[in-house]
């Protein structure tokens, strides 16, 4: 089965690269890829080469691409996928040229890795020859991918990849971004109206936020997990960019598969050996996002830098003993006597010590304000207008937000 230019340029019109001139030359046969990155290929040229390259060895050179590009129409080579970051402006006489031999010219993509454009070649040139349909091959490269992601993800994580230059193989052979990095997780919370199994429909969320990027021409990779979907995205948008990039994933979730999620986003970051830190940044921002008192759809951990110290510290043991310790009384006695006396004390730590402001909060008339305050310090055996005593119990409560059971 023969793999044609037209194949190529289904392959990488998503993402990798733009056919740019010699429309005309779609159906010659691709059988080989090359790289050059020298100025003289001759030697390399033969028929039916797809040659790939940076440019670098022939930037702002008119003479050396055009030379080029007839050397290679004469070789009967395939067609030539080349970066235009090197020339200040691409010959017009190039495009012409390509245009009258029918030889096809592609733009490769700027900002992606060289990696991404050559692996799916490499994996059609390999697959038609053993007769796999245009098709199938797709989808077989997709599968083998989501397979390959979710394992290099978990052995990064994990810290099985301690090595920087054994982490840049792994990952550029993938063609995952280049640094600065983000982590984003949208964590599935609800899915009252799906119809599908779970598992089916995060197989489907994959897919639709995959063509997403790459329809977007966003530079990320998509893993998912459990009740995780995980976008490493490079990060060269702007912050109210990315906070729109993630609406809109969040807004795909729910709109398509009938979900509905919570979204935390890490902290920049420039090696993929720091994955695991902002992985778990990411979760912890959704676990805050996901706080009675955030209830936030979207939450960059950058900014609640605070906030991700009381959930580090719940998570210790003696932390929690302290608050099971501080609010035992209150949370007996409201069960017994199906009282609110917690609730009276979050709110009147909300209004630092404000018992005026606290009972209009709660509706309550500053008789039964006041009578509720009085029972409180008696049974945990503290002044509420002492700011020291408020400020303890404001610690206790807000470790215990983080204490409950994550959100499903």
């Amino acid at each position: 089965m023969n793999l044609t230019v037209r194949d190529i340029q289904k392959l990488w019109e998503h993402r990798s690269a733009t056919l740019v001139a010699g429309f005309g030359g779609l159906d010659r046969v691709v059988e080989y890829y090359d790289m050059m990155e020298q100025p003289d290929v001759q030697p390399w040229l033969r028929e039916n080469v797809l040659m790939i390259t940076t440019g670098y060895a022939i930037r702002n050179d008119k003479r050396a691409l055009i030379s080029l590009i007839r050397s290679m129409n004469d070789a009967n080579a395939s067609a030539l996928a080349i970066k235009t970051r090197f020339f200040e402006e691409f010959p017009k006489e190039a495009l012409e040229l390509a245009d009258a031999l029918n030889f096809p010219l592609f733009f490769l993509n700027n900002d992606a890795g060289f990696i991404e454009a050559v692996y799916p070649v490499m994996v059609a040139i390999v697959e038609a020859k053993n007769n796999v349909e245009l098709s199938t091959r797709y989808q077989m490269g997709e599968y083998n991918q989501k397979e390959l992601d979710a394992k290099l993800f978990t052995e990064l994580i994990n810290g099985k990849i301690t090595q920087e230059e054994e982490a840049e193989y792994r990952v550029n052979a993938l063609h995952w971004p280049a640094s600065p990095l983000r982590v984003a997780v949208f964590r599935i919370v609800q899915d009252s109206y799906a119809t599908a199994s779970r598992e089916e429909n995060m197989d489907k969320i994959y897919r639709n936020i995959k063509m997403f990027l790459e329809i977007s021409q966003i530079w990320g990779q998509v893993i998912i997990r459990k009740d995780e979907c995980i976008c490493i995205l490079r990060d060269t948008l702007e912050k109210q960019k990315l906070q729109e990039l993630c609406m809109e994933i969040r807004r795909r979730i729910s709109a398509r598969h009938k979900y509905e999620s919570v979204t935390g986003v890490s902290r920049s970051f420039y090696s993929y050996l720091a994955l695991n830190k902002a992985y778990r940044d990411a979760q912890d921002a959704v676990r805050i996002a996901a706080a009675p008192r955030m209830k936030k759809e979207i939450l960059w951990i950058e900014d609640e830098q605070f906030e991700q110290v009381m959930l580090r510290l719940s998570k210790e043991d003696y932390v929690c003993k302290y608050v099971n310790d501080t609010l035992a009384c209150l949370e007996i006695y409201d069960h017994d006597h199906d009282s609110h006396l917690e609730q009276t004390l979050e709110a009147l730590i909300r209004h630092r010590g404000s018992r005026t402001a606290a009972g209009e909060e709660l509706y309550l008339h500053r008789n039964t304000m006041a009578y509720r305050v009085k029972q409180i310090e008696n049974l945990m055996e503290c002044d509420l207008s002492s700011s020291e005593h408020l400020l303890r119990l404001g610690f206790a409560l807000r470790i215990k937000d983080y204490m409950k059971e994550e959100v499903k």
